[in-house]
């Protein structure tokens, strides 16, 4: 009577039927781009916290029996930027490879945090690609695509590797003043030490020991006790009251991020006579 058959109702059915399927089907979960990276074995969390200033330092290779690429040195220079140093196999000494720039990447447009890089070799013979990853802060991925240029006929070929950061240990400060061997005679016995700044360092441990002050004729650290050690001062002086009319002396050494210390300065000495 309406000039629509059972056939048309069937129809219209399927294709509602149909599009809700096609809905469905393309409705891509939000954590999508996190199940990929876990596929791939990235952890987004870890990558994510890196930056440019973690690719900065000298890498050696975990192999120690590499063929290739056995270390490289990357350093930020103020008018070129970052600059990669590679060093190959070579006996007695590495081959330098030079220096040439390295180019860093983050995993998005609007990422500021690098976690790869490449730097590129145009040897007389071959071309070299290297490209770079950083697995956390002191590992990394690194490979070498090589293209021969020349006429040997040899067959283009890469090679995978992973190199962890060689640990640099912080130096000791050097001290400035008082010069050594200084001898006062001001009162109140107010001393300032002050010692030279240690890059990169978290703050710095000041021990003062005093002379008489455990035992007589002694120093407090001879008979294994502590007169004054005073630790997290982020400043490059210390400034305090000696106790009396009598020798003092003094060291310093710096603590990195990670807790550790610089080995001690040695000691400087001085005196009071009133």
């Amino acid at each position: 009577m309406y000039g629509i058959n059972l056939r048309t109702i069937v129809v219209v059915l399927g294709m509602i039927l149909l599009g809700v399927t096609i809905s469905t089907a393309i409705d891509i979960p939000t954590n999508a781009m996190s199940d990929s990276d876990e596929m791939i074995g990235i952890e987004p969390s870890s990558v994510e916290v890196q930056s440019a200033a973690s690719f900065v330092g000298t890498w050696v290779n975990t192999n120690p029996n590499a063929r290739g690429m056995i270390k490289f040195v990357i350093t930020k220079n103020r008018l070129r930027g970052y600059m990669f140093h590679g060093y190959g196999k070579c006996s007695p000494t590495p081959c330098d490879w030079g220096s040439v720039p390295l180019v860093l990447y983050s995993n998005s447009v609007s990422s500021l945090n690098d976690i790869a890089g490449t730097s590129k070799y145009n040897f007389t013979f071959k071309n070299t690609l290297v490209t770079l990853r950083l697995v956390n802060t002191t590992l990394m991925r690194a490979n070498d695509y090589n293209q021969f240029t020349d006429a040997s006929a040899r067959h283009n070929y890469f090679e995978e590797n992973m190199l962890f950061k060689k640990k640099v240990l912080i130096s000791a400060p050097i001290k400035l003043s008082p010069p050594n061997g200084s001898v006062f005679s001001h009162f109140p016995r107010t001393t300032t030490l002050k010692w030279s700044a240690v890059p990169g360092v978290k703050n710095y441990t000041v021990e003062v020991d005093c002379y008489h002050c455990c035992q007589v004729n002694k120093w407090c650290t001879d008979v294994n006790r502590t007169w004054q050690v005073v630790p997290g001062l982020t400043q490059t002086n210390y400034t305090f009251n000696f106790v009396g009319a009598q020798p003092g002396r003094w060291r310093v050494w710096a603590v990195d991020a990670d807790g550790k210390a610089s080995p001690k300065s040695s000691w400087w000495y001085f005196s009071y006579t009133k």
